[in-house]
């Protein structure tokens, strides 16, 4: 019996080590380079999680090969990693774990980083823009207008063009994430109308006889306010910054376009007359859409420069009533400025 004792005992310290009762201080290394990369597998060219500094001591959760396998936290969440045994060294002592984290490197010389989302973890979040755009539009319509004079009908073409016009355009804008967001502008627009009417009048004593000519009308314009809502995505590449934008668009426009037209004899027998034309304003409102570009030049943190390039598609009717017909306007079109933009 005695000498089975010393037996026993043995088989129980063994079975005691096995099961890790008797298990050594858990296994720690520390960092004995400047920095050490924490990678996120084991692999020389996994993904960086974070760069401890020298001397940093950390628990080993698993030992696989050449790699150690420790937990840490890596921006406020716990993860596990990977250390190169070039990099550290086991520890026998319990010292305290010292996490440093350090933000990964940047890429390396020679290999820029390409476009990506713009971070706005620091930046201002509300922006106003200020600008002024280039109209490239233009419209034209062709009427006709009749009524009946002395038994016959007489005739009115009216011809209208409308113009390119300049926009002053505002905005304010939110960020509502890292890189989208909301923007609520508008945009003042004046544009002009070229009108010509050429009119065939019945003669009052002859018939089959009509006297024809033109007429020209002077001050025809459309005065327009576009408000849009838009939702926004931005890419960033350093100082530059290029967002994408779209939304619906109200187009309110005032037009100042013939509103009657008469027609006057002079002197027997009748062989001119003169016609005469009124314009009036008209008023006409029309949903639509927008869309466009805008690249932007950073200065500093709050003020920058930048570049819009906007189309907007809006139709607009007039109706100016009587013989006269209504008539229809392309509204908006492809506008193109720049401006200034300041973030706050």
């Amino acid at each position: 019996m005695k000498r089975k004792l010393p037996i026993l005992l043995v088989l129980t310290i063994f079975i005691f080590a096995a099961t890790g009762v008797f298990a050594a201080a858990a296994l720690k290394i520390k960092v004995k380079v400047p920095l050490a990369n924490v990678r996120a597998a084991n692999d020389g060219t996994a993904t960086v999680l974070v760069q401890l500094p020298q001397g940093t001591i950390l628990n080993v959760v698993e030992k696989v090969g050449v790699w150690y396998k420790v937990s840490l936290t890596v921006a406020g969440s716990p993860r596990t990693g990977f250390l190169h045994n070039s990099v550290v060294e086991e520890i026998a002592e319990a010292a305290p774990v010292v996490e440093k984290p350090v933000p990964p490197p940047a890429p390396p010389a020679g290999r820029p980083a390409g476009p990506t989302p713009a971070s706005r973890e620091s930046a201002p979040r509300f922006f106003v823009m200020l600008g002024y755009q280039i109209g490239f539009g233009t419209d034209s319509q062709n009427l006709n207008a009749t009524e009946t004079i002395y038994q016959e009908t007489a005739s009115y073409d009216l011809s209208y063009q409308l113009l390119k016009g300049n926009a002053i355009d505002m905005a304010v804008g939110y960020y509502l994430g890292s890189s989208w967001g909301l923007k609520l502008g508008g945009s003042l627009i004046s544009r002009d109308f070229t009108e010509t009417t050429h009119f065939s009048v019945p003669h009052p004593l002859w018939m089959d006889s009509p006297r024809t000519g033109d007429i020209t009308g002077t001050g025809m314009a459309v005065k327009e306010t576009d408000l849009f809502l838009n939702l926004f995505y931005s890419f960033k590449l350093g100082p530059l910054a290029a967002d994408l934008y779209g939304g619906p668009c109200l187009a309110l426009s005032t037009a100042t376009i013939v509103s009657a037209i008469t027609n006057i004899e002079t002197g027997y027998p009748y062989t001119s007359n003169t016609v005469t034309q009124t314009a009036a304003d008209f008023k006409s409102n029309a949903f639509g859409f927008d869309a466009g570009l805008n690249l932007g030049f950073r200065f500093g943190s709050s003020l920058g420069l930048y570049l819009d390039a906007r189309y907007v598609s809006a139709s607009a009717t007039y109706k100016p009533g009587g013989i006269i017909p209504d008539l229809p306007a392309a509204l908006g079109g492809f506008r193109a400025g720049g401006g200034l933009k300041v973030m706050f």
